[in-house]
């Protein structure tokens, strides 16, 4: 699934999610976007998206995500 339907699956809006990984809601915008975010924020934004699913969510499984190596 794309972060996108991730988030929406939630569901959060941009600024929920942001906050809930310790980021700018622009950034998951960003990210969605196609933009490139660092590892670190990946991992964050993949933590939040576990805990408010329930289940575990890893970096490589949101199909779609730009990071920088």
């Amino acid at each position: 699934m794309t972060l996108k339907e991730l988030r929406e699956s939630v569901p959060m809006n941009y600024s929920e999610l942001g906050k809930a990984a310790g980021v700018d809601g622009q950034t998951i915008r960003n990210a969605e976007a196609g933009q490139r975010i660092n590892t670190s924020t990946a991992r964050a934004i993949a933590e939040a998206l576990s805990k408010a699913l329930g289940r575990p969510i890893r970096v490589q499984d949101i199909d779609g995500l730009q990071v920088r190596m």
